[in-house]
Parts: structure tokens; C-alpha cells; sequence
């Protein structure tokens, strides 16, 4: 930062003040030059359009060469012209500054310091130290919320600086071993018989147990309504957010909570720029459509990029649904769950992962339209009172949406498979002190943290797929009660589909290497890395 301030007082202070109206000139159009570029790639690496916010690029001049992927040559001889052009201007500014008077001369000197110093705040280092101090929890994967209260820069430049995540050190002999080992592995078979699979990844669906909540109408009651099919737990990777790391860790069946629980991989890796292995590659391959449902900008998280990368042949989002109305701040899932069946009702096998929005933050009193569900049994105000009565009301709502796609599916001839699961908890207002007062336990028995479990329902219409199900599912169950990981849903989903013929496939090396310290290098290799354990 230190260098950042030196820099930027030069800059603004020989703009404002210099003496040689060429000089002046050609560091303004280089400085435009090099932030055009610098734009470009944000505008490449998000998905997002200009913002007006971008312009506070131009208050680092270290921001132009973090970004800029001119020719190394090109690139930094225009770094030594600039900084001759500093030295030079310095020069004439210092031949014109030595005549005039101490006063004028320290006015000068002030008003460069002042404006160096206020520049220099849109460095990375300067809006960290502001949101340290300023106790605000920074958002860096929610481009339109970031922009809304930080603008686009900070959140693109934290979001890009921390792609340049460092190679976790494991020895060259090793990493070539498991290179080696994931590439004997074999592709799976075709199954004989492929029904269609409809997965919905619910926003922020959590069934609220465990505490001193008592309600006038359970918010649950549809989900405990279906009696068919398994209902179980889902160990979810994230809490309160990061919806695009549960899908993630689904898709890829890698797992993040290690050292990169706190990343956002679509965000921030390569997955944007290159073929991805994922659970959709492998279905794709069996003759399925595979389709991804999103009712929402296609430019969050960058699923635009990213998706076809993972194997989907078509990604529909909120332009797809124009005919569908809101329910509270974004479309329902009363209609987005309409549209999902209609693509599980198209010819062939289809493979559909739909990811809702309605439930996402943030809940207000007055948020849903209709909100008739009530809370007591702790103390509270009024304000977070009316946040869990609204969020309470959108699940209960939600739970309805599943209850409708089950009937539906349920007068289907075809085989279909149904995967409901909530993506992570919702917060309120905190990290966990809210849950903590409500009674909520820090930690269970078995070493698992609370907060990252959510509902988690799998049927079929077909009596034969079923009972593959429960057979299969049988591995997963702890305490008697299906218990999956979010990186385990894959190879579930898998043996159902191949009858349990895994065997030397990467799924059984998932379940079988998950926990081992490889697992961090193959996770970089394949999100921010060069891709040597893709096949």
C-alpha cells in the first residue's frame, strides 16, 4: 500500500500541479490505456458489465498491472516509461516549484498528500483496512450486493487476488502418483435402463429443529407430509451462503472443507475457462440431456461460464421465465418448479439440476406476500421476530412446491428419480449467536457441526429404482439415518444408476480418498491449477 500511496501522490500531484503539458498527456492516455485492459478482463473474468464504480480503478496505478496481460515486454516497458515519465515530470514541476514562494510551495505539498492519500484508498489493502474497522463482513461472491454498497472494484479485486491461490506443497513423486492413479481409473458403463433425474437444490432450506421454536404452524409440515422415499440429513459445506460451493462439491465430488472451505471455486478458478469433470460429464456420457435451472442472472457466481464447462447442454435462468411471477424478492418456486418438470416431460432421458431462489436473504416482516406462520417459545424483538416469521413462511411455501412436484411426477409412466436437498442454513443477522440463544447445540456428539445439516429427501415413482435406492443408500445411513455429504451425493446417485459398479471408478476413489492430504492438490489442480489430474 505503502507503494500505492508514493505512487498515486505522484501521479495526481504532477497532474494537477506538472509543468509539461506533453508529458501531462501521455501518462493520462497510458493510464487509460492500461485500465481499458485492466476493464476488459474484469468484464472476461465476471460476466459483469461496466459499472461506473469501475472508474476507481483509476485510483491504484497497481491495480493496471495485476490485471493486464499485455506481453511481458510490452508490459513492463510501459511500467519504466511511466515511472521516467514520473522522474522527468518531477524534474520540470521541481525547476518551476524551486522560484516560487514557501507558502504556495507548501499548499502544493499538502493538497498532493491529501489527494495521494485519498486515491490511494481504493488499493486492495485500503478497503480491507476500511471493512476491518468498519466491522462489515465483505461479500466478494454477490457482484450485484457488492456493488450496491462497496461498488464493483473492491469486490473484483479481492475476488481476482484471491485466485492467486498458492499451490499446496506435496512431494513431486506423490502428486505424480495420484496423476498416475486418476488416470488408470475407468469410465463407467452405460446402464441398461436410465431413468430421468430431477435434483433441487433448495435456497436456504433448513427445517429449523433442534431448538426451543415452538410455531402456530409448523413451517415443515409439507416436507413431512411425503411419506414415500427416504428423508435424511444432508452435511452441507457451507452456513448461511456460498450456495455455488454446495453445487460445487455436488457436481464435482470435491471436497472443500479443508483449505478451501473458504474459497468460492466458480468465482475465482479456471472452471470459466476450461472443461471441468463432474457428475454431469459422466451422465451426459450415458445418453442423458443434461439441463441446469436457475431462476436468476445467468452472470452469478459465472454460472454462464462455468456450467457448460461442467457438462450441461443448456442453462435456463430468470429470461426463461418471463411468464413466472415473484413471490417475495425473487421468482417462486411454485413456478420455477413448473418449468422443471416441464423439461423432465421432454423426449429422452433428462437430467435436470434446479437450483431455486425464493428463499434467498434478505427476510423482513412483510417479505412473502402471505406470511401467516408464528414464532414463540423464545424472547426476541420485534425486527428479528418478523425476519424468521417471513423466512418460516417462504419455506412452508416451498415445502408446498415439492409436494406439487411429487404428485405430478408420481403420474409419470417413466422412471424418474427425485433429490431434494437445502443448499445451508439461513443466518440472521450473525454468524451463529442467534441459533446459540434459540438453544441450538455448538457441536454434536459425533464431532459434525450443527450448523452445516439440512433436510434431504430421495424417491422414485418406480417401484424397482426404489428399492435400488434403499439398497444403496444403505453405506450412507449413520444411526440408522441417511447421512450424506454433499461430495457423497454423486457417488450415491451413481450406484443407483450402475448398480453399484463403481468399482476402480472416481467415484470409489472419492469415498476412499477424501480425507487424505492429496485431496488439497487435486482440488487446486483442477479449480486454479494447470489441470494435470483432469483426464
Amino acid at each position: 500500500m505503502i507503494v500505492a500511496v508514493i505512487v498515486s501522490i505522484l501521479i495526481i500531484g504532477l497532474l494537477v500541479l506538472g509543468y509539461n503539458v506533453w508529458w501531462i498527456s501521455i501518462t493520462i492516455v497510458g493510464s487509460i490505456g492500461i485500465f481499458s485492459y485492466a476493464l476488459s478482463e474484469k468484464i472476461k473474468y465476471t460476466g459483469e458489465p461496466f459499472h461506473p464504480s469501475d472508474l476507481l480503478f483509476l485510483r491504484d496505478p497497481v491495480v493496471f498491472l495485476q490485471f493486464s496481460k499485455l506481453p511481458f515486454l510490452l508490459k513492463w516497458g510501459g511500467v519504466f516509461g511511466i515511472i521516467s515519465f514520473l522522474f522527468l515530470g518531477t524534474f520540470f514541476a521541481y525547476k518551476k516549484w524551486r522560484n516560487a514562494s514557501a507558502r504556495k510551495n507548501n499548499l502544493r505539498i499538502c493538497l498532493i498528500v491529501l489527494i495521494g492519500v485519498f486515491f490511494s484508498f481504493g488499493t486492495k489493502e485500503g478497503y480491507a483496512y476500511f471493512i476491518k474497522n468498519a466491522n462489515v463482513e465483505y461479500i466478494p461472491w454477490n457482484y450485484e450486493t457488492s456493488v450496491e454498497r462497496y461498488g464493483i472494484y473492491p469486490a473484483f479485486l479481492v475476488s481476482y487476488v484471491n485466485s492467486k491461490h498458492e499451490e499446496p506443497k506435496i512431494p513431486k513423486k506423490e502428486k505424480n502418483g495420484v496423476i498416475k492413479g486418476i488416470n488408470s481409473l475407468k469410465p463407467l458403463s452405460k446402464p441398461k435402463q436410465l431413468p430421468d433425474i430431477l435434483v433441487i437444490q433448495s435456497e436456504a432450506y433448513s427445517i429449523l429443529d433442534g431448538m426451543k421454536l415452538k410455531w402456530n404452524t409448523d413451517p415443515n409440515t409439507p416436507l413431512h407430509s411425503i411419506k414415500e422415499g427416504i428423508h435424511g440429513t444432508l452435511i452441507s459445506n457451507t452456513f448461511g451462503g456460498r450456495t455455488a460451493n454446495e453445487e460445487f462439491e455436488v457436481l464435482t465430488s470435491l471436497k472443500l472443507k479443508r483449505k478451501f472451505e473458504d474459497r468460492t471455486p466458480y468465482q475465482e478458478g479456471k472452471m470459466g475457462n476450461r472443461r471441468s469433470p463432474s457428475l454431469i460429464q459422466d451422465v451426459r456420457q450415458f445418453g442423458m440431456d443434461t439441463i441446469a435451472l436457475h431462476p436468476f442472472k445467468t452472470s452469478f457466481f459465472k454460472r454462464k461460464e462455468v456450467y457448460p464447462n461442467l457438462g450441461f447442454n443448456q442453462f435456463l435462468s430468470e429470461t426463461d421465465l418471463t411468464s413466472c411471477k415473484k413471490f417475495g424478492s425473487y421468482l417462486s418456486d411454485d413456478c420455477s418448479s413448473k418449468k422443471a418438470l416441464s423439461l423432465i416431460n421432454k423426449e429422452g432421458s433428462q437430467f435436470v439440476f434446479f437450483v431455486t431462489m425464493q428463499n434467498h436473504f434478505d427476510w423482513h416482516k412483510g417479505h412473502f406476500p402471505e406470511e401467516n406462520i408464528k414464532v414463540s417459545g423464545v424472547p426476541m424483538h420485534e425486527d428479528l421476530k418478523g425476519k424468521v416469521e417471513s423466512y418460516a413462511s417462504g419455506i412452508y411455501k416451498s415445502g408446498n412446491s415439492l409436494v406439487s412436484v411429487w404428485q405430478e411426477i408420481k403420474k409419470r409412466k417413466d422412471p424418474t428419480i427425485v433429490l431434494f436437498y437445502g443448499d445451508h442454513r439461513p443466518t440472521f443477522g450473525d454468524k451463529k449467536a442467534t441459533y446459540e440463544s434459540w438453544g441450538a447445540p455448538v457441536e454434536k456428539m459425533d464431532g459434525e457441526d450443527w450448523y452445516n445439516e439440512t433436510p434431504m429427501w430421495i424417491w422414485s415413482n418406480d417401484k424397482n429404482t426404489l428399492d435400488k435406492i434403499r439398497k444403496y443408500s444403505k453405506p450412507f445411513f449413520v444411526k440408522g439415518t441417511l447421512t450424506v455429504e454433499s461430495y457423497e451425493i454423486a457417488p450415491l446417485l451413481m450406484k443407483i444408476l450402475t448398480n453399484d459398479q463403481i468399482d476402480h471408478s472416481w467415484y470409489e476413489w472419492v469415498l476412499q480418498n477424501h480425507s487424505n492430504d492429496i485431496w488439497d492438490w487435486v482440488i487446486y489442480d483442477r479449480v486454479y491449477g494447470e489441470g494435470y489430474s483432469i483426464k
